[in-house]
C-alpha cells in the first residue's frame, strides 16, 4: 500500500494518491435494436473504468460514446481514456479535489464520455471516503427515483405494442422518439400510442434535431387535444439553431425541453438568458461527469427552469451515478434513465435495485458497489 506519510505543522497527515486506473470495452446485446431520428443502436457498447487509490480503495465509473452526440466513437473514447487522460491522472493527490478535476477537464477538449468515466469513478470514491451513498455526498436524502421508458421509431403497429406492454410493466411515462418529415404521420403514430394507453401514462416527444421551427409548431399544433398528457417536446430543431428553438418555444402551448444544444454550463447559460427552452435534459456523457452537471442544475435553478437526467444507452455505472444525481435534486423533474431496462442485465452486478419503474438506489457508499 503505498500511503504517504507528510509533515505539516507537527500533525501527520496521510496522502492519497492514485496508484492504479484500468479500463474495459463492454458489449451488452439490446433486446431489439433501438432506433432514433439519427442512429440505430443494437447493444450496450460501454467502457469501464477503474480507479484505484494508494488507501485500496476502488472507485468506477463508465463512458458509452455516441457518434452522432457527443462526436465520439467508442475506440476514440478508448485512445483518450488510455493514452490521454490516464497518464495526467495516475499519482495525482486525491485529496486536491479541484486541482484533479481542473486537470482532467484541461487536459484535452470534448471527449464528455471519456471525461465521464473518470468523473464517475473519482465522485464514486470519494462519497466511499465520506463513507456515504453518491446521492446523499450530492445532497439529497430520497433514494427512489423513477424514469420512463422510451419507445424507439418503428412501424406504428409495433410502437403502440411495446408502449402498452411498458405501461402495463408499471412505466407512468412514455418517451416517444419520432422525427420523420411527415407531419402528419408522425403525429398519427403519438395519436395512437396516446390511445392506446391510460390517461394517466405521462407521454413525453422526442425528436432528436429532426425538424426545422416551421415542422415542430405544425407537428405541435396537431397535438392540441393531448395538451394535458404530454410533459415536453424535446430537441425538435438542429442543436445549433438556437433561434429556432427559442421561436418554438415563444409558440408553443407545450413546453420545449433541449438536448444536444446544451452540453456545457455556458450552453446552457446561453439558453435561459435567451428563453429558449423550457426545460434542459443533462447527461453526464455530454457534460463529462457531475461536476458540469450540478453547475447546469445550479443555473437552471436560478432561472427557474427544471432540468431532466438523461442517458444515452449506457451500462450500469453511468445509469447509476446518473440515478443519484437526480435522486439529489429536487430541480431534476424528470428521468430517463431506461437503457438498463432494454438488455438482460442479470449477469451485471446492479448498485440498484429495480422495482417496475424506479430505482432503489442501495444505502452502499458510493455508487454502490461496495
Amino acid at each position: 500500500m503505498n500511503i504517504k506519510i507528510i509533515h505539516t505543522g507537527g500533525c501527520l497527515t496521510l496522502k492519497l494518491t492514485i496508484s492504479e486506473i484500468s479500463s474495459e470495452a463492454t458489449h451488452i446485446p439490446l433486446k431489439h435494436p433501438f432506433v432514433t431520428a439519427k442512429h440505430t443502436v443494437n447493444d450496450i457498447a460501454a467502457i469501464g473504468v477503474t480507479i484505484r487509490l494508494s488507501n485500496g480503495l476502488e472507485g468506477h465509473g463508465a463512458a458509452t460514446a455516441n457518434e452522432v452526440v457527443t462526436g465520439d466513437t467508442l475506440e476514440s473514447a478508448l485512445i483518450v481514456i488510455n493514452d490521454v487522460l490516464k497518464p495526467q491522472l495516475l499519482n495525482q493527490d486525491f485529496t486536491a479535489w479541484e486541482a484533479l478535476l481542473a486537470k482532467l477537464h484541461g487536459t484535452i477538449k470534448n471527449n464528455g464520455p471519456a471525461k465521464a468515466a473518470y468523473e464517475i469513478a473519482l465522485y464514486d470514491l470519494r462519497a466511499q471516503l465520506f463513507k456515504v451513498p453518491l446521492y446523499q455526498y450530492l445532497g439529497g436524502d430520497d433514494d427512489q427515483i423513477a424514469t420512463d421508458f422510451t419507445i424507439g421509431i418503428g412501424e406504428p403497429e409495433a410502437m403502440v405494442k411495446e408502449a402498452v406492454e411498458k405501461e402495463k410493466a408499471g412505466f407512468k411515462a412514455l418517451k416517444i422518439k419520432v422525427g420523420g418529415t411527415n407531419i402528419v404521420q408522425e403525429t398519427e403514430r403519438i395519436q395512437q400510442i396516446a390511445k392506446a394507453t391510460k390517461k394517466t401514462t405521462r407521454l413525453r416527444i422526442d425528436a432528436n434535431q429532426a425538424w426545422n421551427a416551421k415542422r415542430s409548431l405544425a407537428l405541435i399544433g396537431q397535438l392540441n387535444n393531448l395538451a394535458d398528457r404530454i410533459d415536453f417536446i424535446e430537441q425538435p430543431v438542429d442543436a445549433h439553431d438556437i433561434e429556432g428553438l427559442k421561436r418554438v418555444t415563444d409558440n408553443s402551448p407545450l413546453p420545449i425541453m433541449a438536448d444536444e444544444s446544451v452540453f456545457s454550463p455556458k450552453d446552457a447559460l446561453n439558453l435561459l438568458q435567451q428563453h429558449a427552452c423550457d426545460y434542459i435534459n443533462i447527461k453526464l456523457m455530454k457534460t463529462g461527469g457531475l461536476s458540469q452537471a450540478e453547475e447546469i442544475n445550479h443555473l437552471c435553478e436560478l432561472y427557474g427552469v427544471n432540468c431532466i437526467i438523461g442517458c444515452m444507452i449506457e451500462s450500469v455505472s453511468g445509469i447509476a451515478a446518473a440515478a443519484s444525481f437526480a435522486a439529489a435534486h429536487r430541480n431534476v423533474k424528470f428521468a430517463d434513465l431506461d437503457s438498463v431496462f432494454m438488455a438482460d442485465m442479470s449477469a451485471a452486478v446492479q448498485p440498484y435495485s429495480l422495482i417496475r419503474d424506479t430505482f432503489i438506489l442501495k444505502n452502499h457508499p458510493g455508487l454502490g458497489f461496495v
